[in-house]
């Protein structure tokens, strides 16, 4: 056999496409059928249409690889390796690459807000200038602050290179406060002067408040005529006459005795007993609000591990993750070890909660030398049951024993199957896998498809995608799996309005759909990742360490 392309060296601007045509010669004596793959760094973008080719001997066949990076942080430019590969799928061992790369264009779109716009206080306040570069590539900018009436001393940055995403920059605001009066309002601009480009404008305001304020002004004069008229009180009450006749201790009318009445026993009033005055209630202690039913973000490794702070965090509560790796993919990080990587060889890892404590919990990787800046999404149930987002969901845990391959998790009365699922290991060092959903239960097995060599120990969410929860829509679920001709290389861009660049995205591979293929359910699942993500998107690809010859089907869940 043999593979050519038509161009080797491809361009694209972002948003656009770029195609390769591909053809596939049999120099051979039968009739192949070869499918086709594309590795490397762009192949995150690539798709083949056809997938698969079937070429008689002395023909040739052809198939045209697209390639489409969106416009935005998730296409960045640079030039990108690739691969196509032809695999025989009849002469087992048959197969041939052919490489080239993808210059993918630069483009700019920055935007800046000053948060808040306007900060009020006396001689310092604090702002955050946030700087959003929508582009595809790092931006180098200058800063710089003016007031028209020269009364305030703005401290920030000259400069700033901004990758891809939001960059906060702190700007503290300095003024001299008057000893009286009404707060001042002072308006302000900062200039955003990107390399090459228009600079950006942008206007806030500064409240100076005074050092006493005008009550002083005020209180003053009420003060003086109190002491004035305390003092002519004071006067003639050092003239008042005796008491009149008939006070204790005088004749009263009649000619007996009169006395002051004495409150004793049952006759005295609470306000009696307690000398005339009256006691006050001591308020009821005010009950601590309850805990939020979840917690959901982003965190990053750090020497393989992070620890991840949260309000509260009972020892019931159920933790799952995801990695990302947006940070990696921007930066052009690869490896070509045995290390567990994506079809675009992007360093990966499998995670697990490692540890937790009354206010964090430990998340650590199941992989020897895990990437630096390996980040990861996070959802922690405070609750087994209830609505996350207004999705109404059951949680809670199991285990693989020692010499197990799968366990079968019953009692999940909202089960059913199409129920979302998503996993994550708690205990243990292998990565799990959905195997069967059924009503009031599902079946969990170990992704390698092999015994435990130790207990895994695993937390479970079940999600009704479809359900009409409480509260406003925070969250969405559903299946996917990935794209057939990019096996192990490309998985489906996953579209939601309620995807952005901090969304948690859950991801748990699923081979319910393999039930009635023996040898496919036998067979080993790669794990899947986020590769990249960003406003209404999210773009999954399986990770390995070994090239799997499946698609991967998985259950995802996003959550704001």
């Amino acid at each position: 056999m043999r593979l050519e392309l038509d161009m080797a060296e491809a361009a694209v601007e972002p948003g656009g496409q770029a195609r390769v045509r591909v053809t596939v010669y049999n120099t051979g004596t039968r009739v192949e059928r070869f499918a086709l793959a594309v590795t490397g760094t762009a192949a995150r973008w690539a798709t083949a249409d056809p997938a698969e080719l079937t070429v008689y001997p002395g023909a040739a066949a052809t198939s045209t690889v697209t390639f489409a990076p969106p416009r935005g942080p998730g296409g960045p430019a640079g030039v990108w390796d690739f691969a196509v590969q032809a695999a025989s799928e009849v002469s087992g061992g048959l197969r041939q690459s052919a490489p080239g790369t993808l210059s993918v264009a630069r483009f700019h779109a920055l935007t800046a807000a000053l948060s808040p716009v306007a900060a009020r206080g006396g001689s310092r306040t604090r702002q955050v200038l946030v700087l959003d570069n929508q582009g595809n590539a790092p931006e180098d900018v200058w800063l710089s602050a003016t007031d028209p009436e020269n009364e305030l001393r703005i401290a920030l940055p000259a400069s700033a290179r901004l990758a891809p995403g939001k960059t906060e920059v702190a700007v503290q605001v300095g003024a001299t406060p008057a000893t009286f009066g009404l707060p001042k309002r002072v308006p302000f601009t900062i200039t955003v002067t990107p390399s090459g480009e228009r600079p950006l404008t942008v206007e806030g305001t500064r409240i100076v408040a005074p050092r006493f304020g005008r009550w002083p002004l005020i209180v003053a004069p009420l003060v003086a005529a109190a002491l004035v008229g305390g003092a002519l009180a004071l006067t003639r009450s050092t003239g008042d006459p005796a008491a009149p006749a008939g006070a204790a201790g005088e004749a009263a009318p009649g000619g007996s005795e009169s006395e002051p009445a004495k409150a004793t026993g049952k006759d005295a009033s609470p306000s009696a007993r307690a000398g005339g005055t009256k006691a006050t209630p001591k308020p009821s202690p005010k009950k601590p609000p309850p805990p939020p039913s979840y917690y959901a973000g982003k965190g990053e490794l750090s020497g393989g591990a992070a620890d991840v702070p949260v309000t509260s965090l009972a020892s019931d509560a159920k933790i799952f993750l995801t990695p990302d790796l947006t940070a990696i993919t921007m930066s052009g990080t690869t490896v070509t070890d045995s290390r567990p990587r994506t079809g675009g060889n992007f360093p990966a890892a499998a995670l697990r909660v490692a540890g937790r404590e009354k206010k964090s919990f430990r998340v650590e990787a199941m992989s020897d030398a895990p990437p630096d800046g390996l980040r990861f999404s996070y959802l922690v149930l405070t609750r087994s049951q209830g609505t996350v987002g207004g999705l109404p969901y059951q949680a809670g845990s199991s285990r693989i024993g020692t010499g197990q391959q799968r366990v079968r998790v019953p009692g999940v009365e909202t089960a059913t199957p199409d129920s979302v699922i998503i996993l994550t290991v708690r205990d243990g060092g292998q990565a799990v896998r959905i195997d069967a959903k059924e009503d009031g239960g599902f079946i969990a097995s170990t992704l390698d498809a092999l015994p435990a060599a130790a207990e895994v120990s695993f937390d479970y969410l079940v999600v009704d995608p479809d359900g009409k929860g409480t509260g406003r829509r925070k969250a969405a679920a559903g299946l996917d799996r990935t794209e057939p001709g990019n096996v192990g290389t490309a998985a489906p861009r996953l579209e939601d309005d309620l995807i952005g660049e901090r969304s948690a995205v859950l991801l748990t591979p699923d081979a319910t759909s393999y039930r009635d293929d023996a040898g496919l359910y036998a067979t080993a699942l790669a794990d899947v990742c986020v590769l990249s993500q960003g406003d209404g998107f999210a773009e999954v690809e399986p990770f390995y360490s070994q090239r799997p010859f499946v698609k991967i089907p998985y259950d995802w869940l996003v959550v704001t």
